[in-house]
């Protein structure tokens, strides 16, 4: 059997605050998720491991081709540290396969770039959002979802937060 091609990126509209930015969301970069390893050797090892202690933090980074008032005005000191934002993404592949994917995120803006400017050239605005909480839905199927103030840590359905609450006695 053949290899398939599926899940590949076809479009996206980026929505911020609750206000679409369809025609002017041109790029995103959704969060990466890293975790933070230590690196460990105690008596015994013949080398040293790293072991995962957590995540780093989250970001999101994303580019418009408008400098739009609605967005600037998200980026003041004491604008909510809750704002939304999201992509709703269109994935295909062979065989005619179609499939939504959703990714949420919550969190403050933190650096506003309005680029360089020239007379008859598109601009693009640059933002960059420190998260508090993503989540990543595919065909109604939550990959992951993590939210750092509500302790939510699942991925694939396993509540890896639920867990550790248990072995702690939270």
């Amino acid at each position: 059997m053949a290899n398939q091609l599926d899940y590949i990126l076809q479009q996206f509209v980026l929505n911020i605050d609750g206000v679409g930015k369809a025609g002017t969301g041109e790029t995103c970069k959704p969060p990466k998720i890293t975790k933070a390893v230590e690196t460990y050797r105690g008596g015994g090892m013949i080398a040293p491991r790293q072991h995962a202690l957590g995540y780093k933090e989250f970001e999101f980074d994303c580019e418009l081709t408008s400098i739009d008032p609605q967005v600037i005005g998200q980026s003041g000191m004491l604008v909510s540290k809750d704002l939304s934002f999201s992509v709703m993404a269109y994935l295909d592949g062979d065989n005619n396969a179609s499939h939504t994917c959703y990714v949420y995120m919550r969190g403050e803006v933190i650096e506003n770039d309005f680029g360089s400017w020239e007379a008859g050239k598109k601009t693009k605005m640059s933002l960059k959002i420190a998260l508090a909480a993503c989540s990543m839905t595919i065909d109604g199927t939550e990959v992951f979802s993590i939210d750092i103030q509500n302790g939510v840590n699942r991925f694939n359905g396993r509540d890896v937060a639920a867990i550790i609450s248990a072995a702690i006695g939270a």
